[in-house]
């Protein structure tokens, strides 16, 4: 059922702090994700400060991916955007092939 109510600006308050409540969320999520990551990417001496930043390469996604599965994955050296996307899709496919259980 929906609430009921007084007015618009009644509603534009609730909408505000539905919106202010899951940005909190959201950013306690990220920040234990975050901790999460570094937890494992200390292993092999790594670390990240913002997990879209830090991982949109794929060199750190490739790391934690090591760590975790203990399987060492290949990567591309340049720093092009060439590179870094195929970086990424390393990581997609080992994550597919594991699910399927390839690996």
């Amino acid at each position: 059922m929906w609430p009921s109510y007084q007015d618009e600006h009644e509603f534009n308050a609730h909408l505000v702090c539905r919106m202010c409540c899951m940005d909190e969320r959201d950013r306690v999520q990220k920040k234990t994700f975050t901790k999460w990551v570094n937890k494992h990417l200390m292993k092999v001496r790594k670390h990240i400060n913002d997990l879209y930043e830090d991982l949109r390469d794929g060199h750190n996604l490739i790391s934690l991916l090591e760590v975790l599965s203990g399987i060492k994955l290949p990567r591309e050296k340049g720093r092009m955007r060439f590179h870094r996307l195929q970086n990424v899709q390393i990581a997609l496919d080992f994550l597919k092939q594991y699910r399927d259980g390839l690996w």
